[in-house]
C-alpha cells in the first residue's frame, strides 16, 4: 500500500516541476487522503520537490502514525502557521502553489501575511487531474462499491410497489448498503416517482408510488472512501407506449455513449454521442445536464463529460455515462453506469440489468 502512495507523490513531484513550482501547499482533505492515506478531518500537506510534510492537531496523533504515508508528521501546538514556521521548511523566494479552488480569501490573506517572502502561485486541479487516472487499488475499491450497489439494487426491487414511499426505499437502501459491506451511502439517494422523476436531483419525500409512475433511482455505495454512482429507472404497472418510447431513447443514448468512449476520445464527443440520439428523437431540450463525470474519492470528480470539454479521455479514467429525458409534470428517465476507460473501449463496471423493470 505504501508504494501506491509513493507513486502518487512521485507523480505530483513531476507535476510540480512542470509547473515551475518549488512546492504545493495542500488544504483539500480529499487530496490529502489521496496522497497520504489520512482520513481525518483536519490537516495540511506541504509537498516540496522530493519531500513532504504533514501537519495536524492533537486529535490525530495515533491516526496520523497509522495512516500517513511518505510524509514527515508534525502535531501542531498552537496554530498551523506557527508550526510550519518552526519547521523552517521554506526557502526565501520559493514559488509555492496553493489550491485556489479550496482556499478562502481570509485564509489566503493570513497565509501571505505569515509567509511574506514566499511567491505564492494560484493553481487549480493539479492533484485532481492526477487522481482522475485511477491506479489498481482505486479501481479495486470502486469495483467493490459498484458490486455492493448492484447487489442492493437486486434486493430492493421486491420492496418497490404501489403505496411504498420514496423515503422508505431510500432508507432501506442505506441500511442494505451497510449490511452488505459498504461504509454507507455515496450520497443521499435520489428516489423519485411519477412527476417527481422529471426532477434530475429530486430528494426522497413521503410521496407514495402509484400505477403509471416512472421511478428514477440514483444511488451508490461508499467503500474504502470510493463512490459508486448508478441510476436505473423502473415503471409501476404495465408501461404505456410513451413509457417504452422514452425509456428506449435514453437506453440507446446511453449505449451509444459507452460505444463511443475510449482513451484519446474528447469528453465532448462522448457527450455528443449521447445527446445526438436524444436530439434526433425530438427531446433534446429535455436532456438538461451534462452526460457524466469522473468518480473516485468524491462522487463528482474530473473529467467532466460535457459538450464544452474537449480534453481527451485517458486510460483508467472512471466516468459515469448518464443521459436522461425529463418531461415536466409527467416523468423522467435516466440510465447511468460507472465506466472504466480502456485503450480501445469503455467497460461498464455495473452488472445491473438495463432492461425496463416493471414492478
Amino acid at each position: 500500500m505504501s508504494s501506491i502512495f509513493k507513486n502518487r507523490l512521485n507523480n505530483l513531484y513531476n507535476d510540480i516541476a512542470k509547473h515551475d513550482l518549488h512546492g504545493l501547499y495542500i488544504t483539500n482533505l480529499t487530496n490529502i487522503r489521496y496522497l497520504t492515506g489520512f482520513t481525518g478531518s483536519a490537516g495540511i500537506l506541504i509537498v516540496l520537490k522530493e519531500s513532504s510534510y504533514f501537519f495536524t492537531d492533537g486529535r490525530y496523533i495515533q491516526q496520523s502514525k497509522e495512516q500517513v504515508n511518505n510524509a514527515n508528521v508534525t502535531i501542531i501546538s498552537t496554530s498551523y502557521f506557527d508550526s510550519i514556521n518552526r519547521c523552517n521548511i521554506f526557502n526565501e523566494k520559493s514559488r509555492i502553489g496553493f489550491e485556489s479552488d479550496h482556499m478562502s480569501y481570509s485564509y489566503y490573506d493570513s497565509m501571505i501575511n505569515q509567509f511574506p517572502n514566499i511567491d505564492w502561485i494560484s493553481t487549480n486541479s493539479i492533484i485532481e487531474n492526477l487522481a482522475a487516472v485511477k491506479d489498481s487499488e482505486e479501481i479495486s475499491s470502486l469495483q467493490t462499491a459498484i458490486d455492493i450497489t448492484d447487489d442492493v439494487f437486486k434486493k430492493i426491487i421486491p420492496e418497490i410497489k404501489v403505496g411504498v414511499t420514496e423515503k422508505y426505499i431510500s432508507t432501506r437502501i442505506s441500511y442494505l448498503f451497510k449490511m452488505n459491506g459498504a461504509d454507507g451511502d455515496s450520497y443521499e439517494s435520489i428516489i423519485a416517482g411519477g412527476p417527481r422523476s422529471a426532477l434530475p436531483h429530486a430528494r426522497p419525500t413521503e410521496r407514495k408510488f402509484q400505477k403509471g409512475d416512472f421511478i428514477v433511482m440514483d444511488f451508490g455505495a461508499l467503500y474504502n472512501g470510493y463512490h459508486a454512482d448508478m441510476t436505473r429507472t423502473l415503471v409501476v404497472g404495465k408501461p404505456s407506449t410513451k413509457h417504452t418510447e422514452i425509456y428506449n431513447i435514453v437506453l440507446e443514448s446511453h449505449l451509444n455513449g459507452i460505444k463511443t468512449a475510449r482513451s484519446d476520445i474528447p469528453c465532448s464527443q462522448v457527450d455528443n454521442a449521447c445527446r445526438s440520439i436524444i436530439d434526433q428523437s425530438g427531446y433534446g431540450e429535455m436532456f438538461t445536464h451534462s452526460t457524466g463525470h469522473g468518480i473516485g474519492l468524491e462522487v463528482h470528480t474530473l473529467p467532466r463529460i460535457h459538450k464544452n470539454n474537449h480534453e481527451l479521455l485517458k486510460k483508467n479514467h472512471v466516468i459515469t455515462i448518464e443521459p436522461g429525458i425529463y418531461i415536466p409534470d409527467w416523468g423522467g428517465v435516466r440510465i447511468e453506469d460507472d465506466c472504466l476507460i480502456l485503450d480501445s473501449s469503455c467497460q461498464p463496471l455495473n452488472k445491473s440489468t438495463k432492461e425496463l423493470i416493471v414492478v
